[in-house]
């Protein structure tokens, strides 16, 4: 007996291995088809992430077809995915850089970065994965869908099973999936290792995105303080790709808006549209992002409107912006209209929210108060709002873009605990740690960079004192 269950989990450790692996395979073409300078750092963690999406598009595209999964199924899929995107790559111009392209130098704390990853894949796979949200959602869809051979309608529609929040996007239940395809059984014995790898991914773009505006040192400092952001507690949960996607698509898009490079806006587009088919908090970032780039954008336009007499530049150039992020929106829509389709109901806007709404705001003072004495790693948030003070005016104008995805994803998730038809108190000490958890990366991200930069400056100035290496 227990001969066979350590043979099944060599099988199952073997088949998350080489998920993983064919993940990265598939997603290098992908990740090069949108940038075709992405090395190193930058072109692993990209791969991984694009190889996880299309998977999910991928068997998303066989359900509808009404073509079972099989290994071999999905791996035609893959073929035809991984070679449409080198043929793109091959074809694509390459574009003249707004900036050298950067050589992420290994660092000393790169080695604590990589220790913080592996702390973290020994918490994940201490024992199959463990998560009450696990067993009753994402773990529950993909079992069902596997036993079914793609997504069963039945299933997500019986009013039985409203429960596994039905409306749900799949992204993360189908990466459960190709790993039991590739198995050949179900196992959730080593599915936490898909979780180090999603953290892995958007810690490597996180180290080749701060490699491109501060020094070796200060990247790789940076890196190592965000590295426990970029991992979820929540093991089973669709929270680590959330994570991993949203972080990487905010990050890319700021990134965009101060170098208007092409590929920075697809890789931004393309992260962020994905993160939208993780689950719902992935379509409220989409739409933070896109009123905070509406608002940017018009006053970036504004700026150049007043200094070219041009009164038209503000409008043009947040069509422009818009149309940039018009991919993310591409990618989000076919679940949202099979959703609407099979009239999957949201359980947020379930019966009268708005009556809850307006019963709850009398006493909003209350649930802030409430919220914030909840907060996700208070310290942490005292700490950012302490860098912002402490950053120079100038940067901090630099970084309205991310402080507004930000504040709007605040007021989207305290929206929705005043219309919430659960109860509050519940709704908010069950799922608040998570929703806090979700954005803190690219805040956190932005505050070190500007307080590495402000720091790198005051030495760089004329009147600093030498100081002796230490």
């Amino acid at each position: 007996m227990i001969g066979t269950t350590a043979a099944s989990d060599a099988r199952a450790l073997s088949a998350i291995l080489v998920a993983i692996l064919s993940l990265v395979v598939l997603g290098i073409p992908i990740a090069l088809s949108v940038d075709r300078k992405s090395r190193g750092a930058l072109l692993t963690g990209t791969a991984f992430l694009y190889g996880s999406g299309a998977i999910f598009l991928e068997l998303l595209a066989l359900s509808v077809l009404n073509v079972r999964w099989t290994l071999v199924s999905v791996t035609i899929a893959a073929l035809l995915v991984s070679s449409a995107s080198a043929a793109v790559a091959r074809l694509r111009v390459p574009v003249q850089p707004t900036r050298p392209p950067v050589i992420v130098r290994p660092h000393l704390f790169d080695a604590a970065t990589l220790l913080t990853i592996a702390g973290y894949a020994v918490y994940a796979t201490l024992a199959p994965l463990w998560e009450w949200d696990f067993w009753a959602i994402w773990g529950l869809k993909a079992r069902v869908f596997l036993d079914a051979g793609g997504i069963d309608w039945r299933f997500l529609g019986s009013p039985l099973n409203t429960f596994a929040h039905v409306d749900y996007p799949q992204l993360v239940s189908f990466n459960f999936d190709l790993v039991a395809l590739i198995g050949g059984e179900w196992s959730d014995r080593w599915l936490g290792l898909l979780f180090v790898a999603w953290s892995l991914a958007i810690v490597l773009i996180v180290r080749a995105l701060a490699a491109r505006e501060t020094t070796p040192f200060l990247g790789a400092l940076i890196t190592f303080g965000l590295s426990g952001l970029a991992v979820s507690r929540y093991v089973g949960l669709a929270e680590g790709a959330l994570i991993a996607f949203g972080s990487a698509g905010v990050l890319f898009v700021r990134s965009a808006l101060d170098d208007d490079d092409p590929a920075s806006w697809r890789h931004g587009a393309l992260m962020l549209g994905f993160a939208a088919n993780c689950k719902n908090e992935g379509l409220a970032l989409l739409a933070a992002v896109t009123m905070a780039l509406v608002a940017e954008s018009w006053w970036r336009g504004l700026v150049r409107a007043r200094s070219e007499g041009d009164s038209g530049k503000p409008i043009r150039r947040v069509f422009t912006t818009l149309l940039r992020l018009a991919p993310a929106y591409i990618l989000a829509i076919p679940w949202l209209l099979l959703r609407a389709t099979h009239a999957l109901p949201t359980d947020i806007a379930g019966g009268s929210a708005a009556s809850r709404l307006m019963a709850r705001l009398p006493y909003a003072h209350q649930i802030l108060g409430f919220l914030m004495a909840k907060l996700y790693q208070p310290w942490l948030w005292v700490a950012v709002l302490v860098g912002i003070l402490l950053a120079p005016s100038v940067a901090r104008r630099r970084e309205r873009f991310v402080f507004f995805v930000t504040g709007i994803q605040f007021f989207f998730y305290v929206g929705a605990y005043l219309s919430t038809p659960h109860n509050l108190r519940w709704h908010v000490l069950s799922s608040w740690p998570r929703l806090t958890g979700q954005i803190a990366l690219p805040i956190a991200f932005v505050v070190l960079v500007m307080l590495a930069n402000s720091l790198q400056a005051s030495q760089d100035a004329p009147h600093a004192e030498a100081r002796p290496d230490e």
